[in-house]
């Protein structure tokens, strides 16, 4: 399949809210792996902590600056779930550097992050997949996510990318999803 332009204005901020549909595949994996307790650290309008708090889970969110953070903002927190922002051009340098300040926190033992689907296809990201000894794997979305109403449709594949501190040593993994009806 090819892309084609979506026929989106970019937004100010970043802010492409993520659908609530989209937390049922994490939430699964995050249910297989026994974790409760989840930061959101680019939370936006609260729609995905919304989305994980109706998936059963307890949510810190945060809008302050994550690079700020050295740790979680509270003990208990498992894992980091989030939509983080591409950066100018959508280029993709903060979300990489999202993943990387998420896997400084050694207290954290699973970072999530929804992502475009190739985005661990350019060589220059191969530290955070082929060579990072935690990445997982990835839940591929076969359903496109659609940002805003209206006419315009959606151009982009989208997964939750997955690393994972107890995955160490072991092959990454793909996996599918469909948004229930």
């Amino acid at each position: 399949m090819s892309q084609r332009a979506s026929g989106y204005d970019r937004r100010p901020n970043e802010e492409y809210f993520t659908p609530i549909w989209v937390a049922a595949p994490i939430a699964h994996y995050l249910r297989c792996e026994r974790l409760t307790d989840v930061w959101e650290p680019a939370a936006g309008n609260g729609s995905l902590v919304e989305a994980l708090g109706l998936e059963g889970f307890c949510v810190a969110p945060s809008l302050d600056d994550f690079f700020t953070y050295r740790r979680p903002p509270r003990d208990g927190l498992d894992a980091i779930v989030t939509n983080p922002p591409y950066g100018a051009g959508r280029r993709g340098e903060s979300a990489c550097a999202f993943i990387r300040h998420a896997l400084s926190m050694r207290h954290i033992r699973v970072v999530a992050m929804l992502l475009r689907i190739d985005f661990d296809s350019a060589k220059t990201r191969v530290g955070l997949f082929r060579d990072s000894e935690h990445f997982a794997g990835k839940i591929v979305l076969l359903n496109r996510i659609k940002w805003f109403p209206g006419a315009s449709g959606p151009s982009d594949n989208h997964a939750w990318f997955i690393w994972n501190r107890m995955a160490a040593g072991r092959p990454p993994w793909i996996a599918y999803a469909e948004r229930a009806s």
